[in-house]
């Protein structure tokens, strides 16, 4: 008989915990970041949870640099291509994403602490064959080759 009261008292304390739970304002809204892409590969976006980092002028996604290829090849590991290809487009290479970096401080800590091979990178700073065979194993053969399968394409001109 006791563990009637026990099971009743029990369940209505899961319950008012769960009312207090989905009535608590949520915070979500309160980020000023886009939502994530439906494919994180293809464009980077920023805020808690997210594999891309802008770091001193570029994007890295997992630790590695990442340049915009254009539309034909999209974003891309800094060696997949020849520099001649990178498009630097205003909306993802712009200050805003600074200025976001700025007031959130921790994630460039993060960055740095996860990536000190990095601390001196530049915008637009050039790596050798041997920088990426030491910090990015298992980035498979090919390095500044292109992906294979892609089409020819003119040479982008790097711009602002």
């Amino acid at each position: 008989m006791k563990k009637i009261p026990i099971i009743l008292m029990t369940t209505i304390f899961l319950a008012l915990g769960t009312v207090a739970v989905v009535s608590a304002p949520s915070y979500a809204q309160d980020y000023t970041y886009p939502p994530p892409p439906s494919d994180p590969y293809a464009s980077p976006w920023v805020g808690p949870d997210t594999p891309w980092v802008y770091y001193n002028g570029d994007w890295f996604l997992n630790g590695v640099l990442y340049y915009f290829f254009g539309p034909t090849y999209g974003w891309a590991p800094y060696y997949a291509y020849a520099p001649s290809f990178i498009v630097r487009s205003r909306g993802w290479y712009g200050s805003k994403w600074q200025t976001w970096y700025k007031a959130r401080p921790q994630y460039t800590r993060s960055f740095q602490k996860q990536y000190p091979h990095y601390a001196q990178h530049q915008q637009g700073k050039r790596y050798t064959q041997k920088f990426y065979e030491q910090h990015h194993t298992g980035q498979g053969g090919g390095w500044q080759k292109g992906f294979q399968g892609h089409p020819a394409a003119a040479p982008h001109h790097e711009g602002r």
